[in-house]
């Protein structure tokens, strides 16, 4: 099990797309059986209800993500946002953590261990080499929600027959941010063959929508039921965001807008591939409205005679793109880790080992059986970690396997002239059978400063991981001793 940070905002005026994109990693990587949390400013009731219906908890976010990771004990940060610069890969690197990045084209663009564009085509497209690791580009990797899936299930079980007026449903992202939904709710109700026109808006957009479209329209404010509201509509009129993605893995026949910039690569991939069909960006439409109602005319009645376009989304997109990417993180996980064949060595840690040692501690599972279960804060690790470094009464290294850090031992002085010593392995490094090398390199250092010591360690019953380690090395209980919660188990001269 490994730690991940999902870094995305949304907000009404930026919209909930990259969040939206961000839950569907974050859940296929709890169902492989990791850990995640989500870390910006959440500033829209639809993004919190979202949230809170994926059971994720929401972190602060600083500037900075080598704080970021060291604070939240992430193994991976990964960056839907636009604004974060291209300084992401050093800072995340700082700490020994793996940088993912969602980018769409140009947007967003910047060197990652791990980069994904999810665009439909980007795999054709050439992009700059600016030392990334792995690369996945193409509509294969774009994350769908569970719930999208089984929207997906759903609609195919239930069929679709369009009569003779067709229910159209519009939605402009969960925010309409452009206030478009009015203009395409008006171009829609002047349609010959359209029947019921449905809106998703915020309500303070309603009379706008009303404005341009009069009051025959549904009005219905943004909510996680979208998906079963699209799934039942004949067409749904879509901004050509994420949404658009959503509807075609559905199986939902869709025309799209571009109503920003961002949107104008996707939107013409989409209709070049014939996974949808366009009604221009948004600019287009106002300019010509009687155009963008003929063009809806044209696919209703392709509909009613069943010529729908919907099932060329419906195979392009499987919903399995967010599997796709947590694999990739997962197989770069794997890859730091090193050769096995390379030495483990311990080594002294130096101040350029902070960030990194204060993120294996804030792990959460290894603060589940630390003597104190709290996350330690970046200003309050620094003064600490300064100390222990001074103190002569303790010794703390850095253990590798050939270059990679996977692992830290700390001994500190107790009375008696005994020391009692810690573990820590790189979260990433579980699970690859390096605790006890790691153990051992430690105990080597430590054992040729202080020959003909006594080395206790104290360990939680219920840490059966652990007992079994120290019992390997050589430690044993002594029925006599305890440290609160602590087993102590003690070992003679581990030189």
């Amino acid at each position: 099990m490994t730690h991940f940070v999902v870094r995305c905002d949304a907000s009404a005026a930026g919209g909930i797309g990259h969040l939206v994109r961000a839950i569907s990693v974050a859940d296929a990587a709890r169902e492989a059986g990791h850990t995640v949390v989500v870390a910006g400013s959440i500033r829209s009731p639809l993004a919190e209800q979202l949230l809170v219906d994926a059971g994720l908890e929401v972190v602060g976010a600083p500037a900075d993500l080598q704080v970021l990771a060291a604070e939240q004990g992430a193994s991976v940060i990964h960056v839907d946002d636009y604004t974060i610069g291209t300084d992401a890969l050093a800072q995340v690197r700082a700490c020994g953590a793996l940088l993912s990045s969602m980018e769409d084209g140009a947007f967003g663009r910047r060197p990652a261990d791990v980069v994904v564009d999810s665009t439909l085509r980007a795999e054709h497209s050439s992009r700059p080499h600016d030392g990334s690791g792995m690369v996945l580009r193409g509509i294969g990797y774009a994350p769908m929600r569970a719930e999208v899936r089984a929207a997906r299930e759903k609609r195919a079980a239930a069929g679709q027959d369009v009569g003779r007026d067709a229910r159209v449903l519009i939605v402009m992202g969960g925010t309409d941010a452009t206030g478009a939904a009015g203009t395409l709710a008006a171009v829609c109700g002047a349609a010959d063959g359209v029947g019921r026109v449905s809106v998703i808006a915020p309500e303070r957009n309603w009379d706008a929508v009303r404005a341009e479209a009069g009051d025959a329209v549904e009005l219905i404010a943004p909510s996680p039921d979208f998906l079963d509201r699209a799934g039942a509509a004949d067409l749904v009129v879509s901004a050509a965001g994420t949404t658009a993605w959503e509807l075609a893995c559905i199986g939902v026949p869709s025309l799209l807008v571009a109503v920003v910039e961002n949107q104008r690569a996707g939107y013409e991939a989409a209709i070049s591939e014939g996974i949808a069909r366009g009604l221009g960006s948004l600019d287009e439409v106002r300019e010509a409205l009687p155009a963008a109602t003929a063009r809806v005319e044209s696919a209703v009645a392709d509909l009613r005679l069943g010529r729908s376009w919907a099932p060329v989304g419906r195979a392009k997109v499987d919903g399995h793109g967010a599997q796709r990417i947590v694999t990739a993180w997962e197989e770069a996980l794997a890859r730091r880790i090193g050769d096995d064949s390379a030495p483990v060595v311990a080594r002294p840690a130096g101040i350029d080992d902070s960030s990194l040692l204060m993120r294996w501690r804030n792990d959460p599972e290894t603060r589940r059986v630390s003597r104190s279960s709290d996350p330690v804060s970046w200003d309050g690790h620094i003064g600490w970690y300064q100390r222990v470094l001074e103190d002569p009464r303790r010794e703390l290294y850095v253990v590798e396997r050939g270059t990679t850090p996977v692992g830290t031992v700390r001994f500190d002085a107790l009375e008696l002239a005994e020391w009692e010593v810690s573990i820590t392995l790189a979260p990433e490094a579980r699970g690859h059978g390096l605790a006890r090398p790691v153990l051992a390199a430690g105990e080597a250092a430590f054992g040729a400063r202080h020959p003909e010591v006594t080395v206790v360690a104290a360990v939680l019953p219920g840490n059966v991981p652990s007992q079994r380690l120290f019992a390997r090395a050589g430690y044993q209980r002594d029925p006599d001793r305890d440290d609160g919660d602590f087993d102590v188990l003690v070992r003679r001269d581990p030189s």
